[in-house]
């Protein structure tokens, strides 16, 4: 008896320690569709909190999206805006308060009334998304120096993906040391016209995980996808909002859930929304989501 109890022993945590390698964004299957949660799930838990990252992965999300803030004894905590005033019972600045004052503080809910909830730090928003959902950290370029001593610590550099604006003269100016050892998205918004010649700025000297596109309310500047994802680069692009997406937004979902068919003519495999329920079921019946 004791020796199968060992042998069970061994095996479950061989299987442990192979989905633990699994859980990786560069093993997730490019004829998927990623699922990213804006700000977690925020319909049903105040955004940016752990229980947003929760009822994210209860929804089916990949990835949940995240914003980053510093308090003023540099602890890197959840925030989206410049201010704590919409989205907790206190006022000013994230910068204004140590993390201690921080949280004496409770998140709003979505209808802006208060929870008993606190401002989490994103340490630990890492400990509770290991292996169980990726985490894309917005707002967060500033920041890339600070957050991957904690990814190195936590072995999740694989499990979190930067983004920024910058073109890579930038980047790479600010994170060349890193850059290799990171997995980086740049966002490159279309509407301006000169989409082509920042993706071509990447291409020529690094091979970001993927692109993040904002498309505008029309598609005038819209480019063909294909062959990024001919390359293995995957494309992101947002059901947020209709000037991300030509109009092709999650509204439209409620009535019509087959305008998320937009994306995936388009070549779009990483789909941000404010509607997990109704992305997931549709990507679902496509055999586009497990």
């Amino acid at each position: 008896m004791k020796k199968t109890s060992l042998l069970l022993f061994f095996l479950a945590l061989i299987t442990y320690v192979q989905a633990q390698c699994e859980f990786s964004l560069y093993n997730f299957p490019e004829n998927r569709v990623m699922v990213v949660a804006h700000r977690g799930n925020w319909r049903e838990a105040p955004e940016n909190s752990v229980w947003a990252i929760r009822k994210a992965i209860e929804a089916g999300a990949d990835m949940a999206e995240i914003d980053i803030a510093l308090t003023k004894d540099s602890v890197l905590i959840l925030m989206h805006d410049r201010t704590i005033d919409r989205t907790t019972t206190g006022k000013g600045a994230p910068s204004d308060y140590t993390l201690a004052e921080i949280q004496q503080f409770y998140l709003r809910d979505g209808a802006g009334s208060a929870t008993r909830m606190r401002v989490p730090t994103l340490e630990e928003v890492l400990k509770e998304s290991k292996g169980k959902i990726f985490l894309n950290l917005d707002k967060g370029f500033n920041y890339i120096g600070l957050v991957y001593p904690m990814l190195e610590k936590y072995d999740m550099l694989d499990e979190v993906l930067f983004k920024g604006s910058a073109d890579y003269e930038t980047f790479n100016k600010n994170y060349g040391n890193l850059k290799d050892k990171i997995v980086y998205m740049p966002i490159i918004g279309l509407e301006r016209g000169d989409g082509q010649a920042l993706v071509d700025g990447f291409l020529e000297n690094y091979t970001p995980y993927g692109i993040e596109f904002t498309v505008g309310e029309t598609e005038e500047n819209l480019i063909d996808f294909r062959p990024l994802r001919e390359k293995g680069i995957r494309v992101w692009v947002n059901s947020l909002w209709r000037h991300h997406n030509a109009g092709h937004h999650d509204d439209v979902a409620l009535e019509n859930p087959n305008v998320y068919e937009w994306y995936i003519e388009k070549g779009v495999n990483i789909i941000q929304t404010d509607r997990i329920k109704e992305l997931v079921e549709f990507l679902r019946k496509r055999g586009l989501k497990n």
